[in-house]
């Protein structure tokens, strides 16, 4: 998520079709030229106002203990109100916000064990629509050794305090990465009963491999499969209306394409739309609305601008979505973004289908306010800045099984943002 330093500069020499599932050879190359100097950039106006929502703070939720480096919250199906939080070294506890208990669920931290770069680890959970029934949840982590992302189905016990069962891990989908940076990680279950896997680029400066826009490999991409299903080939099975099924020059599990760190993947749960905040590289953070076969742009394009580092588009006839929303460290705004969720809770109405978000480096939290008959953002509101001697980094805005916000930060502490009274 963070623009860290590379701990490694390694270089794909070849992209063969096993490269999806196995180990690819590597050589050294050196990381690319600085970015632009600050004097060098011409600085753009704020496309729209930025004002402060007045009456609203952060509380933080008492339960007697720190989750370290939270990375997703996500809901029990038919849980009474459970949600797990994963926890990016491999602990995943079941919590209730609302009295603030909490009890283990998989201990993953022997699996996590040398997995300690800045951006390695647990990337994500999500539990089945049907895991009242199945008992079936879907976990994305990083191994080294080789170096890659995982995704893996697992089963929980029965009974209304359900705990993994580490021993039917099956593991669906395994993807080398090149580097141990711009995982992405997150994935979600969408309406369609589809799962959404969020991946980063793979790490390094500029995507010099530029496998984001690369449709043969899933790095830089949103992918949905169908976990319901098999094939001859593969553990899971691809929907027939993803958009690239008839393109024998595409992945068929790509549902778009171009992204550089997506970090918050949700839905809106009245409108079912798929949004994605995407962390930048030097310029710009940016909130996108992810449509099925719409292209985002990185690496050509950096932001809502064309990137200085490629010259030339790598696809033909390339055309790409800008934006819904984009910030930049150029005027001081943040230097990354975190995800993020369409507001549908009830406590507070006057955020009624906002994007919430919030910069993990500055601590800010802000809502994307929009027009509602358009969707176009007509107002950024500050909802919180940290303070200076305040320990915030967020790292995920969603909510809890009401809808309502909750924002998680790294050192371990949980928020719920509210109305003052």
């Amino acid at each position: 998520m963070k623009k860290s330093p590379s701990p490694g500069l390694m270089l794909l020499t070849a992209l063969p079709t096993a490269f999806f599932t196995l180990v690819v050879p590597c050589a050294a190359v050196t990381e690319s030229a600085s970015p632009p100097a600050a004097a060098a950039l011409v600085i753009p106006p704020l496309e729209i106002p930025e004002e402060t929502i007045s009456g609203l703070f952060l509380r933080k939720i008492a339960f007697g203990r720190e989750f370290d480096s939270p990375v997703t919250l996500a809901t029990i199906p038919g849980g009474g109100g459970e949600q797990v939080i994963a926890m990016q070294r491999g602990e995943f506890c079941a919590l209730r916000l609302a009295d603030g208990k909490w009890r283990p669920f998989l201990d993953f931290r022997e699996r996590m064990k040398g997995i300690v770069l800045f951006e390695e680890g647990v990337h994500g959970i999500a539990f089945h629509p049907g895991f009242a029934v199945n008992r079936l949840f879907y976990l994305s982590y990083s191994q080294d050794e080789p170096r890659r992302t995982v995704i893996s189905e697992m089963r929980a016990s029965e009974g209304d305090q359900p705990v993994a069962l580490p021993e039917t891990e099956r593991v669906l989908l395994q993807v080398p990465q090149p580097l141990a940076d711009h995982w992405g990680g997150h994935l979600t279950f969408g309406p369609d009963g589809m799962l959404y896997i969020a991946l980063g680029d793979g790490g390094l400066r500029d995507d010099p491999y530029r496998l984001a826009q690369n449709p043969w490999v899933l790095h830089g991409k949103i992918l949905r499969i169908d976990v319901n299903g098999s094939s001859e080939a593969l553990p899971y099975a691809i929907p027939a209306d993803n958009p690239f099924t008839k393109e024998q020059t595409v992945r068929a599990e790509i549902y778009a394409l171009g992204f550089r760190n997506p970090w918050g993947l949700s839905f809106d749960a009245k409108s079912g739309q798929l949004w994605c905040a995407d962390v930048g590289q030097d310029l710009w953070e940016e909130i996108n609305r992810v449509e099925s076969g719409a292209n985002y742009g990185w690496s050509d394009r950096d932001g809502p601008a064309r990137s200085v580092f490629h010259p030339a588009a790598y696809l033909p006839n390339l055309a790409t979505r800008d934006p819904v929303h984009a910030y930049t460290r150029m005027r001081g705004e943040g230097i990354c973004i975190v995800g993020g969720l369409l507001y549908r809770g009830k406590n507070l109405p006057q955020l009624e289908g906002s994007f919430l978000f919030a910069d993990w480096g500055y601590g800010t939290v802000w809502a994307l306010l929009m027009d509602s008959a358009t969707g176009v953002p007509v107002k950024r509101g500050v909802l919180s800045r940290k303070a200076p001697d305040h320990k915030f980094n967020p790292t995920l805005v969603t909510a809890d099984t009401e809808g309502e916000p909750v924002i998680l930060s790294q050192e371990g502490t949980l928020y719920r943002l509210e109305a003052q009274e």
